[in-house]
């Protein structure tokens, strides 16, 4: 064996959980160990007596930098080489993958990975109600470590002799990781001049407490008069190794468990929490829906009181404007075919009295009506065409502005027939959603049926094991 210097955490072991997160800057405490070398007598090692052991594995793998070709190739290496060391291998589970360098400080201290609870728990997210009929079995956790190790190698310790509650602290590191304790006593081992052939294996978790070696201990250290300039690499696999239970099967004929109900029970209490919130969500919507539908209906109300309002004072200009088209045209028949100036002031002078629009544009006073016939009177019968004919273009021009306005109308009507529309669109959406809503409802009422009818069934393959 050689000797090294083993990093330990630098506090005292308490039965309280410390809420403090650890930093690799903490003060450790270093002792000076002796660590033996398994070279030639790792046969003599197994994972259930001592937690760890060292393999011969050969591999013509060369593709360490592509995370893809490693579980592409590499990782069904591993599994085959796991089922060959391991008995009772039903399930594997590779969790994570990772590439180490040991000149990391954190690396230097005494550590173990997972605890117990930290499995169990990490169990129950990954596998929900089949976690239980896995720990019915038998669970470990394995990690494979492949590496070419000449300056930094690994230490690890004995299993057997490690206890957790004794030499793992409860620091919180913020992570599954804990660090160990010194204690007097514990056997290291490591491999000198390990290859990549060399691989480690070594047992973070077993369920079967009846193994001696049931968690460990490692760390890294340093070998003296080792060149500074050689830098130690690993790859690290993580997996989970399950043996089925043996007179326990995954129930598949509709029997459940307590354990099975309660969780299914807790799943539709779950999924009628987010049906009732999404039906909320879908009132709040549908009540913003109506809401809109309502101002979106008062607009077309007003939209529609002014479309009758234009279409009434349209009626009233074109009876106006026909009316004053007679008229002039009338007039004009009238002074082509007389020559009497008294008679053609006289219609002159009615037609402006009895046309609003005309009497507008002239003048609403008395004085606009005698400077209009002074100056018919001054001027004769030519200034008289002249002011018809500047009439006529005044009429032209008041057509005009009636196509406007009729067009503007012809638009308003387009707008309200898109109004329509929206609100036909939006009667349809709330169609969709109450269907939506009437699927969730008959989904969560298929559950409950469900869940009803495995209770019972569940009760009396209770009372028939009895």
């Amino acid at each position: 064996g050689v000797h090294g210097r083993l990093h330990y955490l630098g506090e005292k072991n308490t039965d309280t959980t410390s809420k403090r997160k650890l930093a690799c800057k903490t003060p450790a405490l270093s002792v000076l160990e002796t660590i033996h070398d398994v070279r030639g007598l790792h046969d003599n090692f197994t994972l259930d007596l001592h937690g760890f052991r060292y393999v011969k594995a050969p591999t013509k793998f060369e593709g360490w930098a592509s995370e893809q070709d490693i579980k592409r190739h590499l990782i069904p290496e591993i599994e085959d080489l796991l089922r060959h060391e391991l008995e009772g291998c039903d399930e594997i589970n590779v969790i994570d993958i990772k590439q180490q360098h040991h000149e990391n400080r954190c690396n230097k201290l005494v550590c173990v990975d997972y605890t117990a609870p930290s499995v169990e728990s990490l169990l129950h997210q990954m596998y929900e109600i089949k976690a239980d009929y896995l720990l019915a079995g038998r669970v470990r956790l394995i990690k494979p470590i492949q590496c070419s190790v000449t300056r930094s190698p690994i230490a690890i310790a004995d299993g057997s002799g490690v206890v957790a509650q004794r030499d793992i602290s409860t620091t919180n590191t913020g992570s599954p990781r804990r660090y160990g304790i010194y204690r007097d006593g514990c056997y290291w081992y490591y491999m000198s001049e390990q290859a990549e052939e060399d691989v480690l294996l070594f047992k973070t978790y077993d369920s079967d407490q009846s193994v001696p070696a049931t968690t460990y201990l490692r760390t890294t250290f340093d070998i003296p008069n080792t060149p500074t300039d050689t830098i130690s690499k690993t790859i690290e696999i993580q997996a989970l190794v399950f043996t089925h239970p043996v007179n326990k099967q995954v129930s598949n004929d509709g029997q459940l468990e307590e354990k099975d109900i309660q969780s299914l029970k807790r799943k539709i209490s779950a999924l009628s929490d987010e049906v009732s919130h999404n039906q909320a969500l879908v009132r709040a919507g549908l009540d913003l829906r109506q809401w809109e539908s309502s101002k979106t209906a008062e607009r077309i109300h007003h939209l529609i009181s002014d479309r009758d309002h234009s279409r009434a004072e349209t009626l009233a200009l074109s009876m106006q404007l026909n009316y004053l088209e007679d008229c002039v045209a009338n007039f004009y028949m009238s002074w082509s075919s007389s020559c009497h100036q008294d008679a053609l002031v006289g219609q002159m002078q009615h037609l402006i009295c009895s046309t609003p629009r005309l009497r507008q544009s002239l003048g609403q006073d008395q004085q606009a009506h005698l400077s209009l016939v002074q100056s018919m009177n001054v001027y004769g019968p030519d200034a008289e065409m002249l002011l018809l004919r500047q009439r006529l273009q005044a009429q032209c021009a008041e057509n005009e502005r009636l196509k406007v306005q009729i067009n503007t109308r012809v638009e308003d009507k387009m707008n309200e027939a898109f109004s329509s529309a929206l609100q036909v669109a939006v009667k349809n959406e709330r169609g969709q959603d109450n269907v939506v809503i009437e699927a969730l409802r008959q989904e969560i009422y298929r559950l409950h049926l469900s869940l009803e009818a495995k209770t019972p069934e569940s009760e009396d393959s209770t009372e028939l094991t009895r």
